[in-house]
C-alpha cells in the first residue's frame, strides 16, 4: 500500500493530539519560518489530517512565558491546520523531563531503578494533559475522530471524554506496555490507567503490551477484560496490536556515492576489503549500545586479526544530552569507543567509527546499504524503525538482520538472528553467525521481512488505527424499564401466544444474602413462579449458577426448567435428570484448585468456598470488600495462569471467584433449549444481574427482552434497580395472564 492508497476516516475530521508537532519554528520574532518535520508518524498521519480538514494539537518546540504563543506563532500554525500549546519553560521542564522522561520513560522500559518519581511535576502533567484535553474539546466538532498519541498524555482521553463525551477517542502507545508488576510501582498507576480507559480504542504494537496491559488492568482497577476489550463505566474499550510501519519510498532507489555525503567522509578508504556491522540509535540506557560495543570487543579479543575483515560503525544520534544519567551512558560510551579502537586499532586500520551525532536520511541510506549486518539489540524497546528500515533498504535481498528479542519489532521479523541483548556473550556469536552466512541463507531470511515491512506500512497502520476509533462500538449502561417501554412491553407480553422466560436467580429473583444458602426462595416467590410456569404459552426456565441439587430443591416443583451451574447441567420442565452439556476437563484438577482456594479462605476473614458438582467457587461476600477485592483480583489471576491449557475457566462473578469446565455458559446453554423448539417463540424474555449474565445479554435475537436488574454497564436492552422492581413486573405479567394463571 502506498500513500496515493490510504484510506481516510467515512466522516468527520481527524483532531490528532501529540506531545510536538511535526515542525520546526526557526528564526526571530518577526521573520519566524516553519518547516514541517518528518517521521514514519507524521507522515502515516499528515494525508488524513489534511483530506479531512482536521487539526494537529501539540507544543510546537519553543516555550513562552505568557498562556498563549505569539500571533505570528499562531498564524504560522494555522496555515498547516495546526493549534500550539504554550508552555512555560518551568511547565516543559516538569512535564517533559520530570514526569515523561525521568518517570513514565523508564517506568515503561522496565528501568525501575531509574524512575525518579516527584509529586510537583506530576502535578505539572496532570495540568499539561487537562491543557491538551481542553484544547482538543473546544477544536473537535460532532462526528470528529481524536487520536492521542504516547505516554506523554496519558491523562488525556479520560480528561476530553468528561469534557467530550460525543467524540470517538483513540489513543496509541508507542513504547512497551510493560507487565503487572513492573506497572504497578508507580504511585499514580491508577490515575494512569482511568486516563488510558477514557479512550474507544487503546493501540499498542504487540500482543504482548495487549496482554499486560489487560492484565495491569484487572491487578489494579478489578476490571474484568475480555481478550480484545474492556468494560468501563458503561463503554466498550477495544485494545489494538497495531505495529507501527514505516514509509517504504525513501528507502528504495539509488544511493549517492559515500564521498559525495559528508557525514561519511573518510569511510571510503576504511572499508575496502572489509565487512560492516551497523548500529544506529538514539544515545539513551534503554538502546544497549554499552552491551554491544561490549559484544564487538569480544568479537574482536578472540580474534585480533578479524581488525583486517571487519569494521562496525555505531551511529549514536544525542538525545536528553543534559540530564544526568545520559551524560553519564555518553562517559560509558566514549569509554569503550576508545577502548576497542585503543586495543585493536593499527595505523590506518581502525575497527570502531563511531559518530556522537545525527545523520542526514540519505547518508543513513548510504550506510543501511553498505552493511553487512545490522546491529539492533536495544535492551526493551516498544518497536524500532531501524530495524524495519535495514530490512527494506535491502533491495537485492541480501544482508543480515541481528535483533534483540525485546524489540517490538522481533514480533513481526521473526526470520532475524534474533538474540537476548542482556547476553554479550550471544551477541557476540550473533555476529559470527552473521557475519558466516553464505549469501543464500541472507536472503531466504531477508525477502519475506522485506515483503513484510513493504507491505505494513505507516499507511495500513494508519488506516488501521482510523478505521478502528471511527467503528468502536458504545456500549452504555441499559436504560430503565419505564414509562412508554415498560407499556409496550407489558403489551407485547399480553399480546404473545408462545413466551420464553428465561430468569437468572441470585440477585435477580431474589435479594443476595451473606451466606448463598441462606438465598432460599420464599414460599410467594415459590408460588409466583409455579403460577408463571402453568400458564399457557409460557415456558419457564430458571438460569443460574447454583449447583443442580439446591436448585431442584429449591425450585424444582415450581415446573420451570433448570439451567445449573452456568449452563454446565440442564434439565427441562417434566425430565427427571439434569443433562451434561460439555466436555469434561482431565481429573485430578479439583484438589489443586481446592488447596489454593483454602489458602485464601484462610487469608481472608468473612470469606468461604463452595464445592459443586462440576466446580468450585469462592465468595467473598461476607468479607470486608476493600481488602477481599484485592485478593479477589490475585486468586483470579493466579488461577487463570495455574489452569491454562487444562479444560478449565475462571469465572469472575458478583463478590464470587469460580472454576469450572471451559465450554459451559448461560448463552450456550440457552442455544440448546432453542434449538429443541420446533419454532421460535414469539416473546423471549431474559432477566439477569451478573457478568455471567452477559454471554446470553448479546447471544439472544435482537427482538428479545434483555433486562439487567442492578446498575452497571451491561449489554441487556433495559434496566430495573433491585430484585423487587423485577418482580412486580413478572407479578403484573402473571396478572396479564388473566384469573385462571392467577388462582393456580
Amino acid at each position: 500500500m502506498d500513500a496515493a492508497s490510504h484510506a481516510t476516516p467515512g466522516q468527520g475530521r481527524l483532531i490528532l493530539v501529540s506531545n510536538r508537532l511535526p515542525v520546526k519554528i526557526q528564526g526571530e520574532p518577526g521573520a519566524l519560518q516553519l518547516k514541517r518535520t518528518s517521521g514514519g508518524l507524521a507522515t502515516g498521519l499528515s494525508r488524513p489530517h489534511k483530506e479531512t480538514g482536521g487539526r494537529w494539537i501539540g507544543w510546537p518546540g519553543i516555550t513562552t512565558e505568557g498562556k498563549q504563543h505569539s500571533a505570528e506563532v499562531r498564524d504560522l500554525l494555522n496555515a498547516q491546520g495546526m493549534t500550539g500549546i504554550p508552555l512555560t519553560p518551568s511547565e516543559h521542564e516538569q512535564y517533559y523531563t520530570g514526569t515523561s522522561n525521568r518517570c513514565l520513560w523508564p517506568l515503561l522500559h522496565y528501568f525501575t531503578d531509574k524512575v525518579n518519581y516527584d509529586t510537583d511535576a506530576w502535578n505539572t502533567y496532570e495540568a499539561v494533559n487537562r491543557r491538551f484535553a481542553e484544547c482538543a474539546a473546544r477544536e473537535a466538532q460532532p462526528g470528529d475522530l481524536v487520536f492521542v498519541q504516547d505516554f506523554h498524555l496519558m491523562l488525556v482521553p479520560a480528561m476530553l471524554r468528561q469534557l467530550r463525551p460525543d467524540v470517538r477517542i483513540g489513543f496509541f502507545l508507542h513504547v512497551p506496555f510493560p507487565s503487572s508488576e513492573i506497572f504497578r510501582v508507580f504511585p499514580r498507576r491508577a490515575q494512569i490507567l482511568e486516563g488510558l480507559l477514557g479512550a474507544d480504542v487503546l493501540g499498542f504494537h504487540t500482543l504482548e503490551y495487549v496482554r499486560h496491559f489487560r492484565s495491569t488492568v484487572r491487578r489494579v482497577l478489578g476490571v474484568e477484560t475480555g481478550s480484545s476489550e474492556i468494560l468501563w463505566h458503561g463503554r466498550e474499550i477495544q485494545l489494538l496490536a497495531q505495529p507501527l510501519g514505516i514509509d517504504p519510498a525513501p528507502w528504495n532507489g539509488p544511493v549517492e556515492d559515500l564521498g559525495d555525503i559528508p557525514d561519511l567522509a573518510g569511510l571510503e578508504e576504511a572499508i575496502v576489503g572489509r565487512k560492516i556491522v551497523l548500529g544506529v540509535e538514539r544515545l539513551d540506557y534503554t538502546k544497549g549500545i554499552p552491551e554491544r560495543l561490549q559484544a564487538f570487543h569480544d568479537l574482536l579479543a578472540s580474534d585480533p586479526t578479524l581488525v583486517e575483515k571487519v569494521m562496525m560503525i555505531q551511529i549514536a544520534v544525542p538525545s536528553r544530552a543534559d540530564a544526568e544519567e545520559y551524560q553519564e551512558l555518553r562517559d560509558e560510551v566514549d569509554r569503550l569507543a576508545g577502548q576497542i579502537n585503543g586495543t585493536f586499532g593499527r595505523p590506518g586500520l581502525q575497527p570502531l567509527h563511531y559518530q556522537f551525532r545525527g545523520i542526514a536520511p540519505g547518508a543513513l541510506k548510504a550506510l543501511y546499504r553498505l552493511a553487512d549486518v545490522a546491529l539492533v539489540t536495544p535492551l526493551r524497546d516498544g518497536l524500532n524503525l531501524v530495524a524495519k528500515e535495514f530490512v527494506c533498504s535491502r533491495t537485492a535481498d541480501d544482508g543480515v538482520l541481528v535483533l534483540g528479542e525485546f524489540a517490538g519489532a522481533a514480533w513481526e521479523l521473526g526470520e532475524a538472528v534474533q538474540v537476548n541483548p542482556y547476553d554479550i556473550s550471544a551477541i557476540t556469536e550473533a555476529l559470527r553467525t552473521a557475519l558466516a552466512m553464505p549469501s543464500y541463507e541472507q536472503a531466504r531470511r531477508i525477502a519475506p521481512m522485506r515483503k513484510r515491512v513493504r507491505e505494513h506500512d505507516v499507511y495500513r497502520w494508519t488506516e488501521a488505527c482510523l478505521d478502528a476509533i471511527s467503528g468502536a462500538q458504545r456500549r452504555s449502561a441499559p436504560m430503565l424499564l419505564e414509562g412508554a417501554e415498560r407499556r409496550g412491553w407489558d403489551e407485547s407480553w399480553a399480546e404473545a401466544r408462545d413466551r420464553m422466560l428465561l430468569l437468572d436467580y441470585d440477585g435477580t429473583l431474589r435479594e443476595f444474602t451473606e451466606r448463598p444458602e441462606d438465598a432460599s426462595p420464599p414460599p410467594e416467590l415459590v408460588r409466583l413462579l409455579t403460577s408463571l410456569a402453568q400458564s399457557e404459552g409460557v415456558e419457564g426456565w430458571i438460569v443460574s449458577g447454583r449447583p443442580a441439587d439446591v436448585l431442584d430443591s429449591w425450585l424444582g416443583a415450581t415446573g420451570m426448567g433448570l439451567i445449573a451451574e452456568h449452563g454446565g447441567l440442564v434439565r427441562p420442565a417434566g425430565a427427571n435428570a439434569f443433562e451434561e452439556i460439555f466436555e469434561r476437563p482431565m481429573e485430578g484438577w479439583r484438589e489443586g484448585v481446592e488447596q489454593i482456594l483454602s489458602q485464601f479462605t484462610s487469608r481472608v476473614p468473612g470469606s468461604r468456598m463452595e464445592f459443586k458438582p462440576l466446580g468450585l467457587a469462592w465468595h467473598y461476600r461476607g468479607a470486608d470488600l476493600a481488602s477481599a477485592s484485592w485478593q479477589a483480583r490475585e486468586l483470579y489471576q493466579h488461577l487463570s495462569e495455574v489452569l491454562a491449557g487444562q479444560g478449565l475457566e475462571v469465572q469472575s462473578g458478583n463478590r464470587v471467584i469460580e472454576v469450572r469446565p471451559a465450554g459451559s455458559s448461560k448463552g450456550r446453554a440457552v442455544k440448546r433449549v432453542l434449538a429443541a423448539r420446533a419454532d421460535t417463540p414469539d416473546l423471549i424474555a431474559f432477566a439477569g444481574d451478573d457478568v455471567t449474565d452477559e454471554s446470553l445479554f448479546r447471544e439472544l435475537p435482537s427482538s428479545a427482552l434483555t433486562l439487567l436488574v442492578g446498575e452497571r454497564p451491561s449489554a441487556a436492552r433495559f434496566s430495573l434497580p433491585t430484585p423487587a422492581a423485577f418482580r412486580e413486573v413478572l407479578h403484573s405479567w402473571q396478572a396479564a395472564l388473566g384469573p385462571a394463571a392467577s388462582n393456580r
